[in-house]
């Protein structure tokens, strides 16, 4: 499976993608296998913020930094969201824009050198010179579009396919077999290309394929989505959902849909 196929599969939502000062733009036809979006943020309490499954590099206006986030496997809230810009990588794709592996970027935050030298070196001080988030986007796709390295691995694509096609209800070492690796050679191949082991990132696909059907979905069962989803019964799919996302599913469903009748009310 190659990433024009997986970004098909797979897109990871937010709490709030219809959020009140959040927005999110598609990147153009070339980057959309390995860019999720690109998003701003602008003057609101930063809200909920669940586990999506990307990384990100984020530009902060107000304190005049950019920073680069590994893929977070636990809720948080923000506190303050100031004026943001950002380009959300998906989780196996941050790595072929980066000059490093992703090795130990999960939950964390760096200087954007210490993993994207040259986009730092040519590209960060014309983002924070642009006047339009439109301008912001165009250089950005034009750097990336030119920048994609050729670390392309075979295995973890594999590998991660499977999980995918599975909606994460697979073991990690199920995935080995199949594969017809080792169970180290999987963890450590994973850990270099998205930070994650196969376990997390299998978790983490799992949940996020959950919180789509629960927002989109007309009736949520979760009885018939814990046997769907590889779940030992209901009460194991709903403790795992509060653990990814702080709340039941139809609290969530009701901020995330609450938030939009907010801002359809205010145009």
């Amino acid at each position: 499976m190659i990433y024009v196929d997986l970004a098909a599969e797979l897109a990871p939502m937010v709490a709030c993608p219809f959020g009140s000062g959040y927005r999110e733009y598609e990147p153009c036809e070339a980057l959309r296998p390995y860019v999720r979006c690109f998003w701003t943020g602008e003057g609101k309490d930063g809200g909920l913020v669940v586990p999506d499954i990307c990384a990100d590099i984020i530009f902060d206006f107000d304190k005049n930094t950019v920073f680069f986030c590994g893929v977070n496997d636990r809720p948080f809230q923000a506190s303050v969201r100031t004026r943001s810009f950002g380009i959300r990588f998906y989780a196996w794709t941050a790595v072929l824009f980066s000059e490093d592996t992703l090795r130990g970027t999960l939950n964390g935050a760096f200087e954007l050198g210490a993993h994207f030298r040259r986009f730092e070196r040519e590209l960060a001080s014309r983002i924070f010179a642009a006047e339009t988030t439109e301008q912001r986007i165009a250089l950005s796709e034009r750097f990336l579009v030119n920048n994609i390295r050729d670390r392309r691995c075979g295995l973890f694509t594999q590998a991660l396919g499977e999980i995918i096609e599975w909606q994460g209800a697979c073991s990690a070492g199920r995935i080995s077999k199949e594969l017809h690796i080792s169970a180290r050679q999987l963890e450590r191949v994973f850990a270099e290309y998205s930070g994650l082991s196969p376990k997390k990132m299998a978790e983490l696909v799992r949940y996020q394929c959950l919180w789509r059907d629960i927002l989109f979905g007309r009736d949520f069962n979760a009885a018939e989505k814990a046997l769907e989803y590889g779940y030992v019964d209901q009460s194991h799919l709903l403790r795992d959902f509060r653990r990814f996302h702080t709340m039941s599913p139809a609290a969530a469903k009701r901020n995330a849909l609450g938030i939009f009748d907010e801002v359809i009310n205010n145009l």
